[in-house]
């Protein structure tokens, strides 16, 4: 058996009788069941052999006209294999030799892949699932109880036969009671020789119902889809088996991984809205999971970025509110703090100071603390650092000074004011010391004096006082 439907990585709705589907970017995405799983099948863990080989042929994607012949085909087989079984007393023996059987009459070449039991029964290509079936349909019509196994790699039976359980594999003639020898049919009892068909891949087994062993070909099926690029296809399988199996939490966990696949594939190709549109589609009508809140985050996401990359912000807390309903409110909060805070950064950038920082004030009880002194202390060091910029040193000093009543104890702001006052401090220096050398002592100290009186803890300032006062 193929490792059964790969993930990229419960409330249940009833399915609905009218046909719905979902055109997105030129697919048609199916959200109905196929009418031919009845709700015999749905309902019994047990079926009856007839509508077991039925379902199976259907799940098999086998067309209407189709199944008639292939029934009648799977009853000659099986009545084949009941005349060459006849002489057999024991139902040990009957099973053993029905497997022994089927293969002279039916399989002859295993396929990893090769689920159909369709395929099985017209060209005796098998693996395990589509084995298990043919086997397992032989033994209801026996009249002797099996059941199947599933593994996270593997599928086989058990039979109940004369007081005990054994298992068996299917995948081989030999197969039944793995790990027993046994001798090579068709030896004659003076040259015997012997097989031995190993127990392999049984870890991790448990029995499911024939509904679940028949839900495996549509998972196989489904994981031939995806290594073929069409995700978009494995939704209407996946509401095939997951109606099979009466709507189980297991069945709606692989539907779920379908149609989070596609939806991943649309986003991929940039068509973020068409996801979002077949996630809800799908929660609308099975119910909520899991993944369409992560694939919701990731595709909403993407369309804030875009949106934001071309600074078109209202577009963008519109988007954020279309889509709310499908995102959880820590996603929501999440992104609607940073589109705002980006808003604001960009207002800062290209609107005047008063501007900006008003806007930025209006939203202090939504913003939080952080980003609140990050934005208004971005604001007033872009407007100071403008100033600063025509030489107004002390001007750009006071703006910083106004932010720092605001914001007392912004480091940055702290830093960036004694710049501002130590670039004043320096150009007085270099005019004084212009003055002094040409001769203009007094002139140079009434300059030093009157730049103390502005930036009176300048150590540069103090140093030239000290040094003239002295001369």
């Amino acid at each position: 058996m193929m490792k059964t439907f790969w993930f990229r990585k419960i409330l249940l709705a009833c399915f609905p009788a009218a046909v719905i589907s979902l055109p997105v970017s030129g697919q048609d995405i199916r959200f109905t069941a196929d009418t031919r799983i009845t709700s015999e099948a749905s309902s019994q863990e047990i079926m009856k052999s007839d509508v077991f080989a039925y379902t199976a042929l259907a799940a098999s994607g086998a067309a209407d006209a189709e199944i008639p012949g292939l029934l009648a085909q799977l009853d000659r087989a099986y009545g084949q294999i009941a005349d060459s079984i006849s002489s057999e007393t024991t139902d040990s023996g009957k099973a053993e030799q029905t497997l022994y059987q089927l293969y002279a009459v039916v399989l002859s070449q295993y396929s990893e892949t090769q689920t159909l039991v369709t395929t099985a029964l017209t060209s005796g290509v098998y693996n395990c699932v589509s084995s298990d079936i043919l086997f397992m349909y032989m033994m209801k019509r026996e009249g002797i109880p099996v059941v199947a196994v599933e593994t996270p790699l593997h599928a086989f039976c058990i039979v109940q036969v004369d007081g005990r359980f054994v298992d068996v594999e299917t995948t081989n003639p030999y197969g039944f009671d793995p790990g027993a020898k046994k001798v090579l049919s068709g030896n004659s009892s003076a040259q015997k020789k012997y097989v031995t068909v190993p127990a392999k891949k049984y870890a991790g087994r448990h029995q499911v119902d024939d509904r679940r062993l028949i839900s495996l070909i549509y998972n196989n099926r489904m994981s031939v889809l995806q290594k073929q690029k069409a995700d978009y296809e494995t939704i209407g399988l996946a509401v095939d088996a997951m109606k099979l199996q009466d709507n189980s939490a297991e069945s709606f966990t692989t539907l779920s991984q379908a149609v989070y696949n596609t939806a991943v594939d649309y986003s991929e190709t940039g068509k973020n809205e068409d996801g979002l549109a077949l996630t809800a589609r799908a929660e609308e009508i099975f119910g909520e999971a899991p993944l369409y809140r992560v694939y919701a985050a990731a595709a909403v996401g993407n369309i804030l970025n875009d949106g934001m990359n071309r600074h078109e912000y209202d577009n963008a807390f519109a988007v954020l509110e279309k889509y709310r309903p499908q995102l959880n409110d820590s996603d929501y909060t999440e992104m609607h703090d940073a589109v705002l805070v980006n808003s604001l950064n960009y207002a800062v950038s290209v609107q005047p100071f008063e501007t900006a920082a008003a806007a930025i004030r209006n939203n202090k009880s939504v913003l939080s603390g952080t980003n609140y002194t990050k934005l208004l202390s971005y604001a007033y060091s872009k407007a100071a650092a403008a100033t600063a910029d025509t030489g107004a040193w002390l001007d750009a000093s006071a703006l910083i000074e106004r932010g720092l009543q605001e914001l007392p104890g912004s480091s940055t702001l702290v830093n960036q004011r004694n710049v501002y006052r130590r670039n004043y401090a320096v150009e007085i220096h270099n005019k004084a010391a212009a003055l002094y050398n040409a001769g203009n002592k007094k002139d140079a100290l009434l300059l030093i004096q009157d730049g103390l009186t502005r930036v009176s803890d300048s150590s540069i300032l103090q140093n030239d006082l000290r040094r003239m006062q002295g001369n």
